[in-house]
């Protein structure tokens, strides 16, 4: 027996899905409307102080040496200034004292050790971390090094784990 024919059912007209509609808000009725209250004063901090950046004045007449430091205390973190002599380095000092020193002995112009003792004759109302960084490593120069006011010394030549280490104990790592 034959299947029943079909009969083509007349296609019914694609319609795209419609989002439900979204419910209409009631109309706005502008009314006076009472006075804000006046804003309570409140405390407000001052903006906080930017944290003071650690200064390091290298003092050698070495551009080497200048170098070869600047690398090691910029590690640690300080922003490094720079003086080929005593006599620049105490001028640098009395305009902004910074928090670290370090100083050869021998400089033309004024030597290290007139530098520190100068330094120490300062008004100043924080002293500056010195740390004596020469070739004369005697017993009496380190004496005297530390007696005209140097916090720490070294001698050359040094590396970053000797500086770092004299810098923690005087606490300025």
């Amino acid at each position: 027996m034959p299947a029943p024919q079909q009969r083509a059912m007349p296609a019914a007209p694609v319609v795209a899905p419609q989002a439900p509609e979204a419910p209409v808000a009631p109309p706005v009725v502008e009314t006076a409307a009472a006075p804000e209250p006046a804003p309570q004063a409140r405390y407000v901090p001052p903006p906080a102080a930017a944290p003071r950046l650690r200064t390091c004045l290298i003092v050698d007449d070495s551009r080497v040496v200048r170098k070869v430091s600047r690398s090691i205390v910029e590690a640690l973190g300080y922003v490094v200034i720079e003086a080929e002599n005593g006599e620049e380095a105490l001028n640098r000092c009395q305009i902004e004292m910074p928090q670290l020193i370090l100083v050869d002995w021998d400089m033309p112009v004024m030597t290290g050790i007139d530098f520190v003792r100068k330094l120490r004759a300062l008004p100043a109302p924080q002293q500056a971390k010195v740390v004596f960084c020469t070739s004369k490593g005697e017993t009496h120069d380190i004496f005297k090094g530390i007696e005209a006011g140097a916090d720490e010394y070294v001698t050359k030549p040094f590396d970053e784990v000797t500086i770092r280490t004299k810098l923690e104990r005087i606490g300025a790592a």
